[in-house]
């Protein structure tokens, strides 16, 4: 494997749409408000989200080397699982994904610093909380993820944060309405991650890192995905239903049968790691198709 691919994998672009949706979402919502559409400003946004996304990745498996928590799951991996393997197979080591995560975040914060000039300070202010928690997702000694915080977190900024920031920069401004936007998007992303906790629970039980599905143990956490699917759903719904949001928000709600099709297989394999592929693929699957599924909504002709 060549040295630029191994860099590439490492950063896990399987999940890149986590960050590209919600500045997609983000901008089509400011669009649809009236906002002329400044393609510059969307391409730089997009590049930055995406490097900064790259590297809190790569900075994950360099600590989660630390805590020795890859190290320890001998579970069936799958591409959305176990981290990279980067290290634990000897392609690159802790100092070169080290480097490599910090190259990443100062390219990122480069092109984000550029954009608080043309834009103004509220862009800083997003980006700073971004990387700051971000950051503390994995790292000692706060460790936001071993805290049972960490779905919390990639909710704010694979959701809130990121849609505001995107909404901010075409509009010029930030709304509550806006906000409420990011929602359902947000409670997804949460839901891949919490999701992804259970075939790992062995290994992130052993190294200390206790999320929520450590903290609750998988047969009791396995309710919590209808919770997060009621969550996700009511904040599509509700929002239509009192006249806050327009109905194409609706759209939304299109992922519904896969997720519910998801949270039932956990319900049953909730167990046995090698049979959590498919509601993990499930998951991801409606994050993908409601932010998709609302972007295209609100770009639609009026």
């Amino acid at each position: 494997m060549g040295k630029f691919k191994t860099y590439f994998l490492s950063t896990r672009p399987q999940f890149f749409p986590a960050v590209i949706l919600p500045v997609t979402m983000g901008t089509s919502y400011a669009l649809y408000k009236g906002a002329a559409f400044d393609e510059w400003v969307f391409f730089l946004a997009l590049i930055a989200a995406v490097a900064c996304h790259a590297g809190m990745n790569v900075l994950n498996d360099y600590f989660d080397s630390l805590s020795k928590a890859d190290e320890m799951n001998l579970t069936p991996l799958t591409p959305f699982t176990g981290g990279s393997r980067m290290i634990q197979n000897g392609l690159m080591s802790q100092g070169e994904t080290l480097l490599l995560s910090l190259v990443l975040l100062f390219i990122g914060s480069a092109i984000g610093l550029y954009l608080v000039w043309l834009k103004g300070i509220f862009i800083l202010v997003i980006g700073v909380l971004g990387l700051l928690t971000g950051a503390l997702y994995s790292a000692p000694p706060v460790f936001l993820a071993g805290r049972g915080l960490g779905e919390i977190t990639v909710f704010l900024n694979f959701g809130l944060l990121t849609l505001s920031g995107a909404y901010f920069l075409q509009a010029g401004n930030l709304t509550l309405d806006a906000m409420i936007v990011s929602l359902p998007i947000g409670f997804l992303i949460a839901a891949i991650l919490y999701v992804n906790e259970f075939p790992d629970y062995e290994s992130d039980k052993a190294s200390g890192k206790r999320n929520l599905v450590v903290r609750l143990t998988p047969k009791r956490a396995r309710y919590g995905m209808f919770i997060i699917g009621a969550m996700t759903y009511l904040s599509v719904v509700i929002p239509v239903i009192t006249g806050y949001l327009p109905l194409r928000f609706l759209a939304g709600v299109i992922s519904l049968p896969f997720f519910l099709k998801a949270s039932m297989d956990v319900m049953s394999f909730y167990q046995i790691p090698d049979s959590m592929k498919k509601p993990i693929k499930l998951v991801i699957l409606s994050h993908v198709l409601t932010g998709a599924a609302i972007t295209i909504a609100f770009l639609l002709p009026q």
